[in-house]
Formats: C-alpha cells, structure tokens, sequence
C-alpha cells in the first residue's frame, strides 16, 4: 500500500472523520485548524472531544495549527464553513504545490454571488486538480462505522480514483461523478430544504407532508441547477436526492434542528444560539433567492422560507406558509 500524505482543513467533526478514514488506508494526515488548544488535546489524547468524542484517532493523525505542515501533501481536502474558506483558501496557497489534489467537502455558497467553494479554489489554484465531496454523510455515524457513501467529482479521473482508494473501506462507499458543479449545487442547495422540513418537524406535520417538501424542494434544485449549467440527473444521485432525504429527514442535521426551532415557535436569533453551530442554509438561502430572482427560476419554497427568515413573515403555525404559492407540474427541470 502507497502511503501518502493528506491534508484535512477544518477540525469540526466533518474534518475529523475524513481525517480518520485517510487514517484507515495507512495514509499519514495534518489535520489542521486554528485553535491551538484543540490541537493540543487531540495530539495528546487522541480524541477530539469537543467534535467527536466518541472517535478514536490513530496516531497516523497529527493535529496542527501551523499552514506549513501541509507543505508535502498529495492531497488537500478543504473542510472549513463557506464563511472562512476563501481566507484559509489565501491562507494555504504559500504552502500547496501544483501538483497537489484540492479537493472541497465543503457545503455551501460565498455570500457575495454565487460562488461555490471549488470555485474559489479555481481562482486561487488555476494549475491544480479540484474535486468536490458531497453526500448524506452525518459525520457522527461514520464515525460510528455505519455503512455510508459519498461522491467524489471532479473531470480529472485520476484525482477520482486517487480519492477513492485513500477514503474508501467496508462501511464508506466513494463513488465517481464528471459532474462537480451538480455535486457541489446539490450539497449546498439540500440545506434550505432540510430548514424547510424542520420547521414541518416542528409543527407536528405528517410523513406526507416531509416527502411532498422534499420532492417539491428537489424540483427547485433541478431548475437552478438547469439554469446554471449543472446537469439536473445529477440530483439523482447520492450528492443529490440521497443527501436531500438524510438532511431533510435526520435530528443529527443542523439545518433540521433550526428549522425545528422555528416550526416551534422560537425566532430566528434564539434558534441560532440553541444549535450554537455554523447552519450553512440560511446564508444559503440568502444567496439563492438573490439568484433565483435575478434568473427568473421558480422557487416557492425558497421564496417562503426568505419571507419567514429574513422578512419576519409570521408562519401562523400552518405548513403551507412555507410550500407558498407552489407551480402546477409535478416534475420539471426547466424554468
């Protein structure tokens, strides 16, 4: 077996699982974040407690604070909030050399526009290989070592397959994708629905009621995806209508657990300071409603959850304030 040098940006518990299953394969991994504390523990105890206490990490692991320590890494796998990946993407680009996969697992969109992270990593590493992972991948069951998989994409088929063999093993499935704008789309795009399934969680709603959103909600993913160039088949896929059901449907999500809040009857501001966490779909949302406006796409439910979250529309306790003013066909992937 090839030992190879990786790099995990980002030491939440996402980070760390990914850090872990590199680990696996025999691989040596830097597992990077700002807070030296942190670092300090994990390298001493071999845990991360605040993230994953439950995760044994092997000693292949080094946790560190310093940029430079990922100066010799085949692979660089970025897993830091969309809020900071720009700047650690800056951060990090004295120390990356060309030939280096970049690889984003990153769910989310830059608040200004609609730049998704593999982009930003395009602007900043013209000459390197990006890829994107997304999935329905809740960190704390893979951790747990319960069957999962993931979608490695990227037009490179090397990287493909250099990223399969290093985070593949019995109970997590990688598989291939040419389609990363599709993947990543996917992955950012679920978070608004799973706000939406959430707040339906919170008023007491029905089964009917979670799959009528989550399907509705896929029918806005495959229109903007269409519209911006994203082949809409890929939501069909495990990046797509696999994460949409696990974020959609699971307590783990933070996403649900907001929208929970707010179907509950808490405001947005007390919502947030209980989950106490980064919820990627309400920037999200922001961004997405700004781009569906702008481009003519018919999102109703993106257009509810805005005036619920961002206008302070009162949701009166009725699941249909965030269905809105829904189209008549039942599947379309075009505007």
């Amino acid at each position: 077996m090839n030992k190879k040098n990786i790099s995990v940006l980002g030491g939440g518990s996402w980070g760390t699982v990914l850090a872990y299953l590199a680990s696996l394969n025999g691989n040596y991994v830097s597992l990077w974040m700002r807070d030296k504390e942190l670092v300090e523990t994990i390298n001493q105890s071999r845990v991360n407690q605040r993230y994953l206490p439950s995760l044994d990490l092997s000693s292949k692991i080094k946790a560190t604070s310093d940029m430079q320590d990922i100066e010799s890494s085949d692979t660089v796998i970025f897993c830091v909030p969309s809020d900071a990946f720009r700047e650690v993407s800056e951060l990090a680009s004295s120390y990356i050399q060309e030939s280096s996969y970049l690889i984003t697992a990153t769910k989310g969109v830059e608040k200004e526009g609609f730049s998704l992270m593999s982009q930003i990593l395009e602007e900043h590493y013209p000459a390197n290989s990006i890829g994107v992972i997304s999935g329905p991948n809740l960190a704390e069951e893979i951790a747990e070592g319960q069957l999962s998989g993931t979608v490695i994409a990227s037009q490179d088929a090397t990287l493909r397959n250099s990223v399969i063999k290093d985070l593949s093993n019995d109970f997590f499935k990688v598989y291939e994708n040419n389609d990363p704008y599709g993947v990543e789309m996917g992955g950012a795009l679920k978070n608004i629905y799973a706000i939406a399934c959430g707040i339906a969680d919170g008023l007491n709603s029905g089964e009917n009621t979670i799959g009528m959103i989550m399907t509705r909600g896929l029918g806005e993913m495959g229109r903007l995806a269409a519209d911006l160039g994203a082949n809409p088949q890929t939501f069909l896929g495990l990046a797509g209508v696999g994460d949409l059901i696990t974020t959609c449907a699971s307590p783990l999500s933070r996403n649900h657990q907001f929208g929970k809040c707010i179907g509950e009857g808490l405001s947005v501001e007390e919502a947030k300071q209980k989950i106490g966490q980064t919820i990627e779909g309400l920037k999200t949302l922001k961004v997405v409603k700004n781009i569906a406006d702008n481009h003519a796409v018919e999102m109703p439910i993106v257009d509810s959850l805005y005036k619920i979250i961002y206008k302070g529309s009162n949701l009166n306790g009725s699941i249909q304030n965030v269905l809105g003013q829904d189209i008549v066909k039942d599947v379309e992937f075009i505007k």
